[in-house]
């Protein structure tokens, strides 16, 4: 006594696409064809599984031919370009004691040269006096002197029209 298979044909036929078996798919979908031609699912189940069967990779498709390989217009230069090399000659301003292109000049403070100039940052200090904690805070006039800082935020709280 033989026992009907109780798995439904589509069933089976989309678990055999999804297990990459598309032939098994698709005679399992020609099957539910002749009976329903006018099944949906069948159609498009049998149809994916058809293009998914002839599918190519076209990432194997590209590779260059020897000719190609010959023809190849992108060359590498043999020499570097000027200024790049790590190997390169001395110049003229290396040889004549000039600045090294390593080392970032500085000025006499011991600030880097950026090549903008800047008022009152370039000067020195004429003495060590000028940077005691002691005379900094002193003035012309001693004991009149005393911190920008002392009035803090009272110096405008409010404006002459809030008298």
């Amino acid at each position: 006594m033989a026992v009907a298979d109780p798995v439904n044909p589509f069933f089976r036929a989309l678990s055999r696409f999804r297990q990459r078996r598309w032939d098994d798919a698709i005679d399992i979908c020609t099957v539910l064809l002749e009976k329903n031609p006018r099944d949906q699912a069948a159609w498009f189940l049998k149809c994916r599984a058809l293009t998914c069967k002839q599918w190519m990779d076209d990432v194997e498709i590209d590779e260059e031919g020897v000719a190609d390989l010959l023809m190849d217009e992108n060359a590498v230069a043999q020499a570097p370009r000027p200024g790049t090399s790590l190997n390169r000659p001395l110049t003229r301003a290396d040889a004549a004691g000039g600045p090294s292109q390593v080392v970032r000049p500085v000025s006499a403070s011991g600030r880097p040269l950026t090549g903008f100039a800047r008022p009152g940052t370039n000067r020195p200090t004429t003495s060590s006096a000028g940077r005691d904690i002691t005379t900094a805070m002193q003035g012309n006039r001693p004991g009149t002197s005393r911190p920008l800082t002392s009035m803090g935020r009272l110096v405008r709280l409010r404006t002459a029209s809030m008298q």
